[in-house]
């Protein structure tokens, strides 16, 4: 707490409630950002995977965010794989 500024002053539960809040937003991203590989192309989203997993094993940042960095690859190689599939089954059911 800042005991300088009352105004400024945060209780624990707001402190709390504001980190929560963060861990949602971050969620959302996320989730959002793992949805591209739906809109890309099988090539771009290969490159995108192959980068993330570069950024996962980049020595410059802490072990967690190389986790999230390899998670965030895997997500993305599911995702697409899932997207190949489909384009296949779609593309053999109109022969």
């Amino acid at each position: 707490m800042n005991s300088d500024n009352p105004e400024h002053a945060m209780t624990f539960g707001e402190l709390l409630e504001l980190i929560h809040d963060q861990q949602r937003r971050i969620n959302v991203l996320e989730t959002a950002f793992s949805y591209l590989a739906f809109g890309l192309e099988g090539k771009s989203c290969q490159l995108l995977t192959h980068s993330l997993k570069l950024e996962a094993n980049n020595q410059t940042y802490d072990t967690k965010t190389q986790e999230y960095f390899a998670k965030l690859a895997e997500q993305f190689e599911v995702r697409n794989s899932g997207v190949s599939e489909t384009t296949t089954i779609a593309n053999n059911h109109n022969i």
